[in-house]
C-alpha cells in the first residue's frame, strides 16, 4: 500500500497553492461591506418598525383615557350644573328655614382715604390700604 501511494504522488504534478484571481480577490471585501450594510438597515428596519407599533399600541390606550375622562369631565360639569340650579338652591334654602327678605336695602360705605375703584367691576381696591401691595 505505500507502494501504490509513493507511485500516486509521483504521478500527480505538485499543486501550488490555491490563489483567488485579483479581481476575485478584491470582491470578497466589498461582498462582506455589502452583506454587513444590509444586515444593519434590516436591524434598523425592525427596530424603527417595534417602536412604531409600542408608540401606536400607546397612543390607542392614551386615546381611550382621554376619552373616558371626557366622559367623566362632562358628567361632573352636568352634576355641577345640576347642583347649581336656582331650583335646587331654592329649595335647600327652604330646607334649611331660609326666608326671602321682606325688604331689601344696599348699604354705602364711605370712601375709604387710599381706596381706589377698580376700573372694569367698580369695586373698591383696598390693597394699598389694608398694606397688600400697590
Amino acid at each position: 500500500m505505500a507502494v501504490a501511494a509513493q507511485r500516486l504522488e509521483t504521478a500527480l504534478p505538485a499543486r501550488a497553492p490555491l490563489r483567488l484571481p485579483a479581481r476575485r480577490a478584491r470582491r470578497i471585501p466589498f461582498a462582506m461591506l455589502s452583506m454587513a450594510v444590509v444586515a444593519a438597515m434590516l436591524l434598523g428596519l425592525v427596530t424603527a418598525q417595534t417602536l412604531v407599533t409600542q408608540n401606536s399600541f400607546r397612543l390607542a390606550e392614551l386615546s381611550s383615557r382621554a376619552e373616558e375622562l371626557e366622559r367623566g369631565f362632562g358628567r361632573l360639569r352636568l352634576r355641577a350644573a345640576e347642583l347649581s340650579s336656582p331650583e335646587r338652591l331654592q329649595k335647600a334654602a327652604k330646607k334649611a328655614g331660609m326666608v326671602l327678605p321682606e325688604r331689601v336695602e344696599l348699604v354705602e360705605v364711605p370712601a375709604v382715604r387710599g381706596a381706589s375703584r377698580h376700573p372694569a367691576t367698580g369695586t373698591l381696591a383696598l390693597k394699598g390700604v389694608l398694606g397688600g401691595g400697590g
